[in-house]
């Protein structure tokens, strides 16, 4: 009693018998008061009716429709049978032998091996191996150790401790 002078309900009044039933809840019941139920939502039934569902209003959809207006070339444009149909060259005609054939000279062309049949000097003739042989001093000739044993001072021993034991 003292529930209902303070204005709040019993316990018994929010039972299931007070709420709407589950029944009501059905498919059947919301088509007869108008509710419109989950699947009227969906892709399928929208394309059925006529609709546009949402995601042919993505913004994909409008860039590939503003990119037909405008007279960008889509995706299969691009491909390699609309390249040959329209006479350009596509990736693969780029190879090495295509290159030979045309006059151009491929990668492989400018190996190592290749420029030393040529002639031409490469990277590993900068070597300190390859300086010794022509007759060149490498960079390693001139350490410290090298300028003592050619009488020339190095820097450590210019320091201020060899001056005070000499």
């Amino acid at each position: 009693m003292e529930k209902l002078r303070d204005g709040q309900t019993p316990r018994w009044r929010n039972s299931a018998l007070d709420k709407s039933p589950l029944w009501r809840n059905s498919t059947l019941e919301k088509l007869r008061t108008g509710e419109t139920p989950r699947w009227r939502n969906s892709v399928l039934h929208k394309i059925c009716a006529g609709e546009t569902p949402g995601w042919t209003n993505s913004v994909l959809d409008k860039l590939r429709a503003e990119k037909l207006r405008v007279g960008g070339t889509p995706r299969w444009r691009n491909s390699v049978l609309h390249k040959i149909c329209a006479g350009e060259t596509p990736g693969w005609r780029n190879s090495a032998l295509e290159k030979l054939r045309a006059g151009q000279t491929p990668r492989w062309r400018n190996s190592v091996l290749e420029k030393l049949r040529a002639g031409e000097t490469s990277r590993w003739r900068n070597c300190a191996l390859e300086k010794l042989r022509v007759g060149e001093t490498p960079r390693w000739r001139k350490s410290a150790l090298e300028k003592v044993r050619v009488v020339e001072s190095p820097r450590w021993r210019n320091s201020a401790l060899e001056k005070l034991r000499v």
